[in-house]
């Protein structure tokens, strides 16, 4: 008797499980919104920052103030 009981048991949660996914699919998915990040790369280290946050030195960018002294070492040299 307990044994039909749990199969029943089983089936419903199956069927709550079905049932339930099928719910799910229906749903339309958002545009997913995507920001584009102009980025350039530190002609030190190559390591990739954006634009805004790079520091310039002609037509070089550079990561931070030690690798643009660095590259100005090298350059006067």
């Amino acid at each position: 008797m307990g044994l039909r009981y749990l199969f029943l048991g089983l089936a419903l949660w199956g069927l709550y499980l079905i049932i339930r996914h099928l719910l799910s699919q229906r749903k339309p998915e958002r545009p997913r919104k995507t920001r584009s990040v102009d980025s350039v790369e530190c002609a030190h280290c190559g390591l990739h920052l954006p634009r805004n946050e790079a520091l310039r030195k002609g037509d070089l960018y550079y990561c931070n103030q030690a690798h643009l002294r660095a590259a100005g070492n090298d350059t006067e040299s």
